[in-house]
C-alpha cells in the first residue's frame, strides 16, 4: 500500500528542461512542460518516456528565472493510459538553500493567495513590505515542521507528482 502524500500539489504549466550533464558536454538534454508541481517532485507531459530511477536534472522556468534541481525520474505513465496523461514524474532528491527557499516562495497554492487577501485586509500597510511569496515562504516551513513533527519525510523526500487525469476521463468518471 502507498504511504498519503503529506504535501500539497499545484496545477501549474512550467517550461522545464531536462539534462544529464558530461565529460563533454551534455548527454541527454530535453523540453517538457510542467502539468503540477509539489515541493518534492513534478509532473512532466510528454511525448517520450524516460525510465524509472534515472538521475537528471530538471531546471523549472519559474518567472524570477530558472531553477536547476537534481532529481530522479519516480514513475511513467505510457502514452495509451486512458486515463491518466502521458509523461512522467521527476522527485526532487538535492536542492541547494537558494534553491529550497526559491521553491518555497514560488509554491503558493490557492488558499495561500486567500490567506493573504485576509492577511492584507486587516494589515492594509503591510501589503508593500510583506509580499505573498513571504507568506508563502513562512506557510510552506510551518507545513512542513509539522509533518517533521509527526515523522515525515522533508519536502524533497515526498515523491513525484501524480500524473493528471486526461481531459475526457475526469468526465467519464463523474458519470
Amino acid at each position: 500500500m502507498t504511504e498519503p502524500r503529506r504535501y500539497e500539489r499545484i496545477d501549474v504549466e512550467l517550461p522545464c528542461r531536462l539534462y544529464i550533464p558530461g565529460e563533454r558536454g551534455l548527454k541527454f538534454e530535453a523540453h517538457c512542460t510542467s502539468r503540477n508541481l509539489g515541493l518534492g517532485g513534478v509532473f512532466l507531459s510528454s511525448s517520450f518516456l524516460l525510465r524509472e530511477g534515472l538521475e537528471l536534472f530538471v531546471e523549472l522556468g519559474l518567472p524570477g528565472g530558472p531553477l536547476a534541481i537534481r532529481a530522479r525520474v519516480a514513475h511513467t505513465v505510457p502514452g495509451d493510459d486512458p486515463e491518466l496523461e502521458a509523461g512522467f514524474g521527476v522527485e526532487f532528491l538535492d536542492v541547494d538553500a537558494a534553491g529550497r527557499e526559491t521553491l518555497l516562495r514560488y509554491f503558493t497554492p490557492l488558499r495561500y493567495h486567500e490567506f493573504y487577501r485576509a492577511f492584507a485586509g486587516e494589515f492594509p500597510h503591510l501589503r508593500e513590505r510583506v509580499p505573498v511569496a513571504d507568506v508563502a515562504l513562512l506557510l510552506n516551513l510551518w507545513e512542513e515542521w509539522k509533518v517533521r513533527g509527526e515523522g515525515g519525510p522533508a519536502f524533497t523526500a515526498s515523491g513525484a507528482p501524480p500524473a493528471p487525469a486526461r481531459a475526457g476521463a475526469a468526465r467519464r468518471a463523474r458519470r
